[in-house]
């Protein structure tokens, strides 16, 4: 991926976010990729000690849905490059951790500004807090957010080679 340059810096579609998917189906207008959870530490030293990086292990990778571009000769096995613009993965990491962030402040405010007590307020903020991830599952759910992500490249498997 490329930095944003002055050149490129008006073009929105310049700054994209871009990683390589494995495809596990085929269909005739969509493809199924096997997405990784990535870890932020994956090469750093400490990985053993990360948080960050057990927590990833952990997880199952996902598979998602992408619409099947057109022209692009693809079979399972291949790699795909994905392909999500700047602005659109800004909204989604917008929408996954601000929203819940700001009910949760805005219901403890409300609850002490109305001269509830600590108690209450706290699980005021709690209920707000649930209420700010709806929005969020109800978006993961429809797949919505996945449909900003574009197939732009295909990577056959490298052949394999058996030495003697």
């Amino acid at each position: 991926m490329t930095g944003c340059t002055p050149e490129t810096a008006a073009d929105p579609e310049a700054r994209a976010l871009s990683e390589r998917l494995r495809v596990v189906a085929v269909g005739s207008d969509r493809l199924t990729v096997l997405a990784d959870r990535a870890a932020g530490c994956a090469a750093c030293a400490s990985r053993k000690g990360c948080g960050t990086g057990a927590l990833a292990q952990l997880a199952r990778p996902q598979l998602l849905e992408i619409a099947r571009p057109e022209g692009l000769d693809i079979h399972p096995g291949d790699e795909v490059e994905v392909a999500m613009g700047g602005n659109d993965f800004l909204a989604a990491a917008g929408l996954a951790y601000l929203l819940p962030a700001v009910t949760l402040v805005v219901g403890v405010s409300l609850a002490a500004g109305a001269g509830a007590g600590d108690l209450v307020s706290g699980l005021v903020g709690l209920v707000a807090l649930a209420l700010g991830f709806v929005p969020v599952a109800l978006i993961e759910r429809r797949g919505r957010r996945v449909a900003e992500l574009q197939a732009v490249a295909v990577y056959p498997p490298s052949p394999q080679t058996c030495s003697p």
